[in-house]
């Protein structure tokens, strides 16, 4: 009989970090069906709808489409129940996940949860973790510093160090132009890139006064965005727009400066080792309604694991092209502050790096499949007694 595992992924990201995970099951005797996009779809993972349909940011933005998640919840639990699964394996996206793990929990008592990338407890709303460990057995931490609030509620857990830095880049060459690469970074969502992208355009014009066109801006973008960030650009002029993951990565690594928001694309230029700006803004409404709840002083995780202002912060209302531009001066003219940049995040980045993340999750995940043959054994011969 073959074994079974459900996938729940959100953002790209979760996609891709779930993707390497599943290639380390080629060849095994596993039936593997997902909620995922582009990145699980390359490892032939049978897609039951596009991960990119949850995507959205803020509490407005959930309101908006809440008809939309319940009816996606319920369809993913219907799912499941015809599926049954050994394994649901959730990564990251919480807010979907979870509400579909907890129901599930109650119809197939048996079937083992899984989740990496543990909700931030430790920024925000910690009292959600009374609702999520009656229905996770065994959560992946990505960061060394969430082992002790999760051992403080008694949830089972493994660290086992962030993916994206689990292997070297191997950079291919590509053809440079003749100008300095700065590259800006206006994340996954549109409704980010709705924001970033005025700012980033105001941003431009002002680099580009100051210090004459000297510069070509560079876009990392998800193919399915690339027509909206374009729309979005006031000129084309050296400026590039750019969907394909290897040049992103050449690119970033040949930037004298990276200005992104804050979430996973910061850690991409981490591992670049470019010097990095981080900046953060949502609509003020969600920006009120969310503080009060906020822990944590800094947006950026290596600050957080730092406890202090490693990469510069431009959050909210300090989000704005003239203040970006101020910071940013001081990286385009020093080269000893791009080195230094580097240097200060480089150290907090050994500390999340595991050169075989994925291997020993996926080796995790077929220690739970005989955990699961142990309880179905043991709930066969329950039954066998009692009918004796």
């Amino acid at each position: 009989m073959k074994k079974k595992i459900f996938i729940i992924t959100g953002e790209a990201s979760g996609d891709k970090l779930a993707s390497n995970i599943v290639s380390y099951f080629k060849n095994s005797n596993i039936d593997l069906s997902a909620i995922g996009s582009n990145y699980l779809r390359k490892q032939k993972v049978k897609i039951i709808f596009d991960s990119s349909k949850l995507s959205v940011m803020g509490f407005i933005d959930v309101l908006k489409k809440f008809s939309f998640f319940l009816n996606r919840i319920n369809f993913t639990i219907n799912y499941i129940k015809e599926f049954k699964p050994d394994i649901i394996f959730s990564v990251d996206c919480p807010d979907f996940s979870f509400r579909v793990e907890n129901k599930i929990k109650k119809i197939l008592p048996n079937i083992q949860i899984l989740h990496m990338v543990a909700p931030t407890i430790w920024a925000w709303r910690e009292s959600r973790v009374f609702f999520f460990k009656k229905f996770i057995d065994h959560i992946f931490l990505l960061f060394p510093f969430e082992k002790k609030i999760f051992n403080k509620y008694k949830i089972k857990n493994t660290f086992v160090g962030h993916p994206f830095f689990e292997k070297k880049i191997k950079y291919k060459k590509f053809p440079m132009c003749s100008k300095n690469i700065i590259t800006l970074c206006p994340g996954s969502r549109v409704s980010e890139i709705k924001i970033f992208m005025p700012i980033f355009n105001q941003l431009i014009e002002l680099i580009n006064k100051h210090y004459g066109k000297n510069f070509l801006f560079h876009f990392p973008v998800l193919k399915k965005h690339q027509s909206v960030v374009k729309s979005l650009l006031k000129s084309s002029n050296s400026t590039y727009v750019n969907i394909d993951e290897n040049k992103k990565n050449f690119f970033i690594n040949k930037s004298i400066l990276c200005i992104s928001k804050s979430g996973t694309m910061s850690l991409d230029v981490c591992k670049n080792n470019s010097p990095l700006i981080t900046i953060y803004k949502t609509s003020w409404l969600n920006y009120f309604l969310i503080k009060p709840f906020v822990k944590v002083k800094y947006a950026n995780i290596i600050n957080i694991i730092a406890n202090k202002e490693i990469i510069p912060e431009l959050i909210q209302f300090n989000c704005t092209a003239a203040k970006i531009f101020k910071v940013a001066s001081r990286y385009i003219e020093s080269p000893n502050e791009r080195k230094n940049n580097v240097s200060r995040y480089a150290k907090y980045i050994k500390k999340i790096s595991n050169k075989n993340t994925s291997e020993l999750v996926a080796k995790k995940l077929k220690v739970f499949f005989n955990l699961c043959l142990l309880i179905l054994e043991t709930f066969w011969v329950f039954h066998q007694y009692k009918a004796v």
